[in-house]
């Protein structure tokens, strides 16, 4: 199963998402990133790195990769960050509508994932905590059997 999660500028939420997932859920899933205007090879904000090493996940040699087509089409799931993000992806690609959502509605949080861009490291650590509780429902809700299959 192939995930592809989208913010803005692929170098704070989505890689996180990317980050988190990549490491809760099981390894058959083919998880990735991308920024509706991400500035391609970019890297990672350094606080988005610091906020997921005490968790021992190492993102600091992803790059940005900008939003195209392919991704959409490849992706059995795109996970907008934010009800803004999913309202552009769904006018721009309305071929894809049935697999595009925001990642809040999915879980049944129904809010925003707040882009701490700028911010401090508390909030890029306060933005993974939030993705990470809801990936944890994403990945009972794909799968109820991956409970057992976390590494």
């Amino acid at each position: 199963m192939k995930i592809l999660f989208v913010c803005t500028g692929n170098t704070c939420r989505s890689p996180l998402a990317q980050g988190l997932a990549t490491h809760y859920l099981p390894e058959s899933f083919e998880i990735s990133s991308s920024g509706i205007s991400a500035y391609e090879g970019q890297p990672v904000s350094e606080n988005a790195v610091q906020a997921l090493k005490e968790k021992k996940i190492d993102i600091r040699n992803n790059k940005a990769v900008k939003l195209h087509e392919k991704l959409l089409r490849d992706a059995d799931y795109v996970f907008a960050m934010t009800k803004k993000h999913e309202h552009y992806l769904v006018n721009a690609y309305p071929e894809f509508r049935s697999k595009i959502t925001r990642l809040g509605d999915f879980v049944g949080c129904n809010k925003d994932i707040s882009d701490p861009w700028g911010g401090s490291l508390d909030d890029y650590k306060d933005c993974a905590k939030e993705l990470e509780e809801m990936l944890l429902i994403l990945a009972e809700k794909l799968d109820k059997s991956t409970e057992n299959s976390w590494r």
